[in-house]
């Protein structure tokens, strides 16, 4: 496979998100490849679950009493009981989650690669080499958090201390000095978060082929990179700019489009039911028919929502798989081999001489040898 440059791969990534998801297009192919490619991403997870866990969070303040004076201390033991089992969930389901992610991360690999579409065969290849990045993410994580304190550290306890007289304050307080309180804590968290989705792209797109290819130990993937990064740090810093770049325009391509069709089917099914509540709310059988046909509604649009948000963040996530696989490919020749196999020429013989009949008689245009 012949090297190709940031720009370059752009091109062979499409097509290669084409002929994975959708050549040809089956719809329940589609989904099952999109949701694999939409877990390897964390933002993904993120968006599920932070969502829910705000809109319960919302729901249990909302019933919870305005003017109580004191917390008893009973509840307030409780409250720490529940903190703590809380907590112990939250580490045991973060630290399943990371290993999905991360075996999801190998079946996406070779589906990409290997264009087989089988994901339980994708799943299954992959055992040892997903034990292996799991525990380089998991170490990575560690390291971020010390990384996280160092920078956001001191960023809060700046905000904490000019915060306090402004709150004192109360409306007289000065709205500048608060922004510029808040801002570089914005700016760190921005900061830790743009570092981490940094380490985390360069862990799949350069450690993971080496890894899920030849079962490459850390310190020869990372001996691999560093190579790459000493003799190529151009392209490869290009290369980084533009799969971000790219991707999130993507995204945001892909949403853009998601709301618009969504804005119009909801404007049409809005039209329906107020027709239908001015026809039929009138009686009681006609009000029960209101709220069913509302759940069965809300089901329907809850359900359109989760699959396009998986197709958008599974188009997302192949796209950017197959961007690093041809970009690596033709630094790393036995990616580049599986991506487009080299062409195998047989061995043909050179012609023969066309028969002349019986050797007796000497082709026409030939004098005899014995005239």
């Amino acid at each position: 496979m012949t090297r190709l440059s940031p720009l370059d791969a752009l091109g062979p990534a499409f097509r290669r998100t084409r002929e994975v998801l959708a050549q040809p297009f089956r719809f329940w192919f589609f989904l099952k490849i999109a949701l694999v490619a939409a877990l390897t991403q964390p933002g993904f997870y993120s968006a599920s679950i932070s969502y829910p866990i705000d809109g319960a969070n919302f729901a249990t303040m909302s019933r919870l009493p305005h003017h109580q004076s004191f917390v008893a201390p009973s509840l307030a033991m409780f409250g720490l009981v529940a903190i703590i089992i809380g907590a112990i969930a939250g580490f045991v389901l973060w630290i399943g989650i990371t290993y999905l992610y991360c075996r999801l991360r190998f079946t996406l690999f070779d589906l990409v690669v290997h264009k087989r579409g089988r994901v339980g065969q994708a799943w299954s290849s992959y055992g040892r080499q997903a034990w292996r990045y799991f525990g380089l993410v998991i170490l990575t994580s560690l390291a971020f958090l010390v990384v996280a304190a160092a920078i956001i550290g001191p960023a809060i306890l700046n905000a904490v201390r000019v915060v306090g007289p402004l709150a004192a304050a109360g409306s007289n307080a000065n709205p500048f000095a608060m922004l510029s309180a808040m801002l570089p804590l914005l700016l760190a968290i921005f900061a830790v978060a743009a570092l981490w989705a940094l380490a985390d792209a360069l862990m799949q797109d350069f450690l993971l082929p080496p890894m899920a290819i030849e079962d490459a130990p850390l310190e020869s993937a990372f001996g691999r990179f560093f190579g790459l990064l000493k003799s190529d740090f151009g392209s490869v810093a290009i290369y980084v700019l533009l799969r971000f770049a790219v991707g999130i325009g993507l995204v945001w391509i892909l949403l853009m489009l998601l709301f618009v069709v969504l804005g119009l089917g909801g404007l049409m099914i809005f039209g329906v039911g107020t027709l239908l509540y001015h026809a039929l709310w009138t009686s009681m059988l006609g009000q029960v028919v209101c709220v069913a046909l509302a759940i069965v509604v809300g089901l329907i649009a809850l359900s359109i929502y989760l699959v396009a948000m998986i197709s958008v963040h599974g188009i997302a996530a192949v796209f950017q798989q197959s961007y690093s696989a041809y970009f690596y490919g033709g630094r790393y020749p036995a990616l580049g081999d599986r991506l487009e196999p080299p062409l195998v020429v047989d061995a043909i013989e050179p012609p023969t001489a066309p028969s002349t009949g019986s050797p007796l008689i000497p082709p026409w245009s030939e004098p005899p040898a014995v005239w």
